[in-house]
């Protein structure tokens, strides 16, 4: 598909958007960034920021470490450099996808990765099973979230726990900005990349547009379970990509 006069919105929390807008316009396309996404510390009164201390300063006694982001490297990593200067020895290191094990790199952390899907599915078919049963699991992530990975680890023997370090939530925004920004600048076209999501730009559209985006709009999706989810809610018009990077997502929507 040539992207040339495409106008595609482009959903990423903020901060996260640049590299495939930039890409995008390489192509001749015109990117717009609205963020459907919001990722936010704790709250300071968060119960889930004392569970998280107490489970980082036995992190030595966890087999297994798992990074579910980037998001999750960057504020997983800021709370346990406060009680370990030095990474403790004997861990495997995991992260979902190639781009949240890259990140970990940044940190002094080797983690194994899938090479193509981002999910737990992915990651549950790389890592060693056999020796699971006993071992302690420590899932680092934002706050909510699938409980799929956790779930195939503890029926196979494993103890689990969260660390979780940040919250995500739709943000807030006036009423019909985002129906009046799709409809102006002619969107045809909006990636998506998580099921979060595309329920957050459901509530963001309106009634009115989402009736619109469902049969008139393409979603550009990173994966088949959020390709089901969006297939549910009556889109209609749907590319898969292999995953949610920028480079999945733009292979995606170029491919006829």
């Amino acid at each position: 598909m040539v992207l040339a006069g495409s106008c595609i919105l482009i959903t990423r929390p903020e901060q996260q958007g640049d590299n495939l807008i930039k890409k995008l316009t390489v192509q001749g396309a015109k990117a717009i960034h609205y963020p459907v996404l919001e990722i936010a510390p704790l709250s300071p009164d968060d119960t889930a920021r004392e569970t998280a201390k107490h489970l980082i300063l036995d992190l030595d006694l966890y087999q297994h470490v798992i990074f579910i982001s980037t998001n999750a490297v960057y504020y997983g990593t800021d709370y346990m450099e406060q009680y370990w200067p030095q990474w403790p020895v004997g861990i495997a290191w995991h992260a979902i996808g190639v781009a949240t094990a890259k990140a970990m790199m940044e940190r002094g952390i080797h983690a194994t990765a899938p090479s193509l899907a981002m999910n737990s599915e992915a990651l549950l078919q790389i890592m060693d099973l056999q020796h699971i049963p006993g071992q302690k699991v420590l899932i680092v992530r934002g706050a909510g979230g699938r409980e799929y990975l956790a779930e195939q680890l503890r029926a196979k023997g494993a103890t689990v726990d969260y660390v979780e370090c940040y919250q995500r939530r739709c943000p807030l925004k006036t009423a019909g900005e985002l129906a009046a920004i799709i409809e102006s600048q002619k969107i045809n076209t909006i990636c998506i990349n998580s099921g979060e999501s595309l329920d957050n730009l459901m509530v963001l559209a309106g009634e009115d547009m989402l009736a619109v985006l469902r049969t008139d709009v393409s979603l550009v999706l990173p994966g088949e379970r959020v390709a089901e989810l969006a297939r549910q809610e009556g889109f209609t018009k749907i590319k898969i990509a292999e995953n949610a990077s920028d480079d999945a997502m733009l292979a995606a929507m170029m491919a006829q």
